[in-house]
C-alpha cells in the first residue's frame, strides 16, 4: 500500500507524523510518505522522516520557467526554516499553474489580488499522484495545496482522508468546500455535529481525536517538561507560555500583523519579570516566528524557536497558556493547562475560535484585562490537574481508517 500524506507546518504536520508511524505499524510493508509543504519539511526531518517537497517535482521542460517565476515572487516570502530552493519551487510551480490557466497577465493580477493565499495547484498535484502511484491520500483541513491534493485524488479515483484538527465552527472555510475527502476524521462529537450541520455527509465522518494530542499528558510530555525546566534552571517555578501568531494585515492598526503579538509579549515580560516566582516561554507560529522581535536575554525567559525545538517541551512545561486562534489552545486544554484566550484578537473574532466562549479557557476581553487574569491563573496553578482530553490512541484510530479506506474499491467508499 502506498499512502501519501500532504501537509503544511504547525499543528498540521504534527497530526500527520504520528498517523504515519501508526499506519506503518498497522500495515507491514506500507510505504507512507510525506509531501511536506513549506515549514513542514524541517519538522519532518527532525522527526526522522525523509519528506518529499515541491522541488522534487520541479522537473521537465517547465522547470526553468517555474524557477524564474519563483525568483520574481520570493521577495520577503523566504522563511528561515525553508530552503531557498524549496521556496522558489513552491512559489514558481504554483504561479506557473496560474499562468497556464489564465495567461501571464491574469496570473499577475491574481497574485496582486490574493498572493500565495490563492494557490490551489490541482494540476500539479495530479501529476505528483500519478508519478508516485499513490493508493490513498491523507491531508488535514488546511487549504491550498492540501485541498488541491484531495481534489486531484478525487478526480483520479484515489481514496482520500482528511483530518480536522479542531471544531469546524461556523465561518470555517473547510465547511464550505465543494469537494471533501472520502473519510473525515475529527477531534470530537461536537466537531462532527458542526460538519453535519454544514451539510457534510455524516457517513464520511468518524470521531478519532487529534493525533497531535496523543502525547500531551503521557510520560514523553512529563520527561520533556522536566528536561526543559532543568536546562533553563527553572525548577518548580510556574511557567507562562505565550503561543502567538500574526493577525490579518487589514485588521485594526493597533493589532494588525505582528503588532498584537509584540504588545502581548511586552506585557507578559513586564508582568512575569515583576515577580520572582514565574518564568515565561515565548513561541510563535512556525511559519511566522521570524517576523517577531526576540526579547532581551533573561534567565527566566525562553525564546522557543520552532526550527530548533518542538512544541511539546514548552507546552508540557507550561502551567498557564495564552493564545489567540491557534490549535495550541486546544492542545493546552487537552493537557490540563490553564488557558487564557485573547477574545479581542481580530482573528479570534473573525474565526470564532474564542476559547472562552467555547468553554475551554478564560476569555480576555482586552489587553488591559490580561494582567489581572494572568495573576489569578498563576495563583491557582496546580501541577496535578488531570488532562481534559482523550488519553492517546488517535493516531492508531486514524491509521485504522486509512487502512480500511484504501482496501475498499472506489464504489464502496462513502
Amino acid at each position: 500500500m502506498k499512502a501519501l500524506f500532504v501537509s503544511y507546518g504547525g499543528g498540521h504536520v504534527e497530526m500527520c507524523l504520528p498517523a504515519m508511524r501508526a499506519l506503518r505499524e498497522r500495515v507491514p510493508g506500507c510505504e507512507a510518505r510525506l509531501l511536506a509543504l513549506t515549514t513542514a519539511a524541517g519538522v519532518a526531518r527532525r522527526a526522522g522522516e525523509q519528506p518529499l517537497a515541491f522541488r522534487d517535482f520541479c522537473t521537465g521542460p517547465d522547470a526553468a520557467r517555474a524557477l524564474a517565476f519563483g525568483e520574481q515572487l520570493i521577495g520577503d516570502q523566504q522563511h528561515p526554516d525553508v530552503t531557498r530552493e524549496e521556496s522558489l519551487a513552491y512559489l514558481g510551480l504554483n504561479f506557473l499553474e496560474w499562468v497556464q490557466a489564465l495567461g501571464e497577465e491574469g496570473a499577475w493580477a491574481r497574485w496582486h489580488a490574493r498572493g500565495r493565499q490563492g494557490f490551489r495547484p490541482v494540476r500539479l498535484m495530479t501529476r505528483i499522484l500519478r508519478e508516485l502511484g499513490s493508493d490513498v491520500v491523507v491531508a488535514t483541513n488546511s487549504p491550498r495545496s492540501e485541498q488541491a491534493a484531495i481534489e486531484a485524488a478525487h478526480a483520479l479515483g484515489i481514496a482520500t482522508l482528511s483530518m480536522v484538527d479542531l471544531f469546524a465552527l461556523p465561518g470555517d472555510p473547510y465547511r464550505e468546500r465543494q469537494v471533501h475527502a472520502d473519510r473525515i476524521t475529527v477531534l470530537s462529537e461536537g466537531t462532527r455535529r458542526n460538519l453535519v450541520e454544514a451539510g457534510v455527509d455524516a457517513a464520511r465522518i468518524v470521531v478519532t481525536g487529534n493525533p497531535a494530542f496523543d502525547d500531551l499528558s503521557g510520560p514523553q510530555a512529563q520527561e520533556a517538561a522536566a528536561r526543559l525546566r532543568a536546562e533553563r534552571g527553572w525548577g518548580e517555578r510556574p511557567v507562562v507560555l505565550w503561543a502567538g501568531h500574526m493577525e490579518p494585515e487589514d485588521a485594526d492598526p493597533r493589532w494588525a500583523g505582528a503588532a498584537l503579538g509584540q504588545a502581548v509579549q511586552d506585557l507578559l515580560l513586564r508582568e512575569v519579570l515583576a515577580r520572582d516566582d514565574a518564568c515565561l516561554a515565548i513561541r510563535y507560529h512556525p511559519n511566522e516566528w521570524h517576523r517577531f522581535t526576540p526579547p532581551a536575554a533573561h534567565p527566566r525567559v525562553h525564546w522557543s524557536r520552532p526550527d530548533r525545538e518542538g512544541l511539546l517541551p514548552v507546552l508540557a512545561a507550561a502551567d498557564v497558556v495564552v493564545v489567540q486562534a491557534t490549535t495550541v489552545g486546544a492542545q493546552a486544554h487537552a493537557a490540563g493547562k490553564k488557558l487564557l484566550g485573547l477574545s479581542f484578537s481580530p482573528l479570534v473574532q473573525r474565526s470564532g475560535m474564542d476559547y472562552g466562549r467555547l468553554g475551554l479557557g478564560t476569555g480576555v476581553p482586552g489587553l488591559e484585562a490580561l494582567p489581572a487574569l494572568l495573576a489569578q491563573q498563576l495563583a491557582a496553578v496546580r501541577r496535578d490537574a488531570p488532562a481534559a482530553g482523550p488519553r492517546g490512541g488517535a493516531a492508531q484510530r486514524v491509521a485504522q481508517e486509512i487502512a480500511e479506506l484504501a482496501a475498499r474499491p472506489p464504489g464502496h467508499r462513502p
